[in-house]
């Protein structure tokens, strides 16, 4: 299905090519909105607004009104660009979205240097799925052992069918396997690309390109038709993490680019958890290093599912609602997702209404995520002890729940 020109903004591709083809930065936007010359980035496109600024009419820095003169000089230059980025948006099912739009991830939202502008292909409710089920950043070697890849493989399979979305950067390794193992899970896979998302790099991951493209979704902040150059991947793995609420480092030697990623998650104040290693395998030195220096050991699934827990009541402090947490396997799927949102709408808004039937389902689901003792589900389900009590001494009757050292679990699960 191809966009219509008025689904794409012109302004946004406009700015695009300014910040890439001219020597406006974020610094000459800062100034410019900071004395009110542009109420935002998309005002850079209005040729009137230039022409005042470069008149002298608005009090700037020498250094941005002598920017905006040479950008009104280029103008016409700038509008061609546009122009190819358009078209070859239009020829690749390319989307183009803003800062300003409703479906701007919310993580990079919350986090300064994220682009204003990204450009995507694929499935975009993976956005706003990870909003509210999480998402972890899977990084490593691209030429890891075995016994990384399948810890890979396991991970990322298991967290994908907990409905947690995985991050990765398409390159080969353990990008790709990161990819390959949660692309058609509930959880689903963003690849964050270094140059513009019709470009297939490497080459040879055009399988898994074309995959993603149809099962998940491919974002970047290069407009369509860039290159992907040496100087873009740094910055590439800056949103990777930003995407993400916590980072996995599976391999990584000790002058690896898989460490930029870790660096920005703990800058962004993300957890990140590296895979336990031989430490004389040289590929893994970098990890280790990472660990000696306080990163989390990665022990399973169980470990990053809460920090991704964590992670999320931060966020949903943060935006003003709850977010739903409902991280139940393919195979087991026992609560439905549609219900269990209403059941918990009315347990806070019209508790008399809920049947004991209504809030064991709320339990159940509350335990799908991780083991809770009844003090914790008293928390999330605001009951009183006392009726806690009674459903989970039912549930364990029927065999629903099972209890080990005061945490009650799924048996099923």
């Amino acid at each position: 299905m191809a966009f219509i020109n008025d689904q794409i903004n012109h302004q946004d591709l406009f700015y695009s090519a300014v910040m890439l083809n001219t020597d406006i930065n974020y610094k000459t936007f800062r100034d410019l909105i900071d004395n009110k010359a542009i109420k935002t980035y998309r005002d850079i496109s209005d040729r009137e607004i230039l022409t005042r600024i470069a008149k002298g009419e608005i009090k700037l820095r020498n250094d941005t009104v002598h920017r905006i003169k040479k950008l009104l000089d280029s103008y016409s230059d700038i509008e061609k660009i546009v122009g190819k980025y358009r078209k070859t948006a239009l020829e690749n099912n390319i989307s183009v979205h803003s800062s300003l739009d409703e479906n701007y991830p919310y993580n990079w939202k919350v986090l300064s240097g994220m682009p204003q502008v990204f450009y995507s292909r694929g499935n975009i409710n993976l956005i706003g799925q990870m909003t509210y089920q999480g998402a972890v950043a899977v990084v490593g070697s691209r030429n890891p052992s075995k016994y990384s890849l399948y810890a890979t493989e396991q991970i990322c399979s298991e967290l994908g069918n907990k409905g947690i979305t995985i991050v990765s950067g398409m390159a080969c390794g353990i990008d790709r396997q990161a990819h390959i193992s949660s692309v058609n899970t509930q959880g689903g896979t963003v690849a964050v690309l270094a140059g513009g998302v019709d470009n297939i790099y490497p080459p040879a991951n055009k399988d898994i390109y074309d995959l993603i493209g149809i099962n998940g979704l491919l974002i970047s902040e290069m407009p369509p038709g860039q290159m992907p150059l040496r100087q873009y991947f740094p910055s590439r793995n800056r949103l990777i993490a930003g995407l993400s609420d916590t980072t996995l480092i599976m391999e990584a030697g000790i002058c690896s680019g898989t460490l930029h990623t870790a660096s920005f998650a703990a800058n962004q104040g993300k957890e990140v958890f590296v895979l336990p290693n031989n430490i004389y395998y040289e590929n893994a030195k970098g990890g280790l290093k990472l660990l000696e220096d306080g990163g989390n050991v990665l022990l399973g699934p169980e470990c990053v599912i809460d920090s991704i827990t964590r992670a999320l009541m931060f966020k949903r402090m943060g935006m003003g609602c709850p977010a739903e947490l409902s991280y139940s396997d393919d195979k087991d799927e026992f609560t439905d997702n549609i219900d269990i949102g209403a059941l918990r709408e009315l347990s806070r808004s019209d508790p008399e209404t809920l049947t004991d039937d209504n809030w064991k389902t709320i339990i159940t689901d509350a335990l799908t995520l991780k083991p809770l003792c009844a003090d914790e589900l008293c928390s999330v389900t605001m009951l009183p002890f006392y009726k806690i009590s009674i459903l989970l001494t039912e549930l364990e009757l029927n065999g629903t729940v099972c209890q080990e050292k005061g945490k009650y679990s799924l048996t099923f699960v």
